[in-house]
């Protein structure tokens, strides 16, 4: 049985379901051809939910499917929908940051190039936390090839007609880890410690997403950044790409900051404070689009961080 989602225009939904695939290494979210699959947990079972774009960026429909034959509840369709329309942000209005930006020579066309591009999120607080422990002061290839590793040991598998689908590790079977565990994965001490920790809470129940999901930003960044391993610049990406929020501009970014300092700032060098500022003032409750529009940009090779 398909299950129909009808997101708000502009929609590009190819272009906001590669932002999942930082690498071609990348095992927990596939593709075939432009319909985009991933493993699930669904009464306590493992299934491949599929996701395919039947409509277009100005009126765009999903149609969602598993690919077994089972018969589900109404209330686990129910859940598939809710996530799939979570993780891929269909209820963002876009058409206000483009009001936003209009005045924006770049970020327009930053906005022009990529429009329809929503925020791609991570479905659960743990491995939205967990990639971003991995990611630092590390490259974006170094990282995704350490989740791969996490995957491959601690996550669970699926095989459908002879392909095998992972899905992300609970926080349960990292709970249950050791650091030597994890650190001989490539992981460092630090990062092994963190990730455990961090599993150890949320499979207790001490750190439950959908309790933070009503703090105002800042509230959320101080409760996320008592956790081990946790830092502003983590929990600031975890706010945009797990909670959705639109309005956060993880200054502390080197990418980030040394585009801003760049195309706003005459190549000159600025505070977290000042590009934090920035940010508030030029893009406002869409501060998080302008950090991702950026991103899109660098990766098209349209825009740099290089020095003029």
């Amino acid at each position: 049985m398909e299950i129909e989602i009808i997101p708000r225009a502009p929609f590009d939904f190819a272009a906001t379901a590669r932002f999942f695939r930082f690498t071609q290494s990348e095992i927990v979210d596939t593709f075939l051809g432009e319909r985009y699959r991933r493993a699930f947990h669904f009464a306590e079972n493992l299934h491949l939910l599929n996701i395919e774009s039947r409509g277009t960026r100005s009126r765009p429909l999903l149609a969602l499917w598993f690919t077994d034959k089972r018969t589900f509840t109404k209330h686990e369709e129910s859940k598939a929908k809710r996530l799939a329309e979570r993780m891929f942000s269909t209820d963002h209005d876009l058409k206000k940051f483009r009001a936003r930006v209009k005045d924006d020579p770049l970020m327009r066309t930053l906005e022009e190039d990529h429009r329809g591009l929503h925020l791609a999120c991570w479905p659960n607080l743990f491995e939205a936390l967990a990639i971003s422990i991995l990611s630092q002061q590390i490259s974006t290839t170094v990282a995704m090839t350490l989740k791969r590793r996490m995957v491959e040991k601690f996550g669970e598998q699926i095989t459908i007609d002879g392909e095998t689908f992972f899905a992300f590790p609970r926080p349960e079977a990292i709970a249950r880890a050791s650091v030597e565990d994890l650190r001989s994965l490539g992981l460092s001490g630090a990062k092994a410690l963190g990730v455990i920790e961090l599993a150890r809470k949320i499979s207790k129940g001490e750190l439950d997403a959908s309790e933070l999901e009503t703090e105002e930003n800042e509230t959320l960044i101080a409760r996320l950044t008592n956790l081990r391993g946790i830092g502003r610049w983590t929990a600031e990406w975890t706010l945009m790409l797990h909670f959705g929020r639109t309005d956060v501009f993880p200054a502390g970014d080197l990418a980030l900051g040394l585009f801003v300092q760049k195309y706003y700032n005459n190549g000159r060098e600025m505070s977290e404070r000042e590009i934090r500022a920035l940010a508030r003032e030029r893009w406002g409750l869409w501060s998080s689009y302008a950090a991702v529009y950026f991103l899109a940009g660098l990766r098209a090779g349209t825009i740099s961080t290089e020095r003029r």
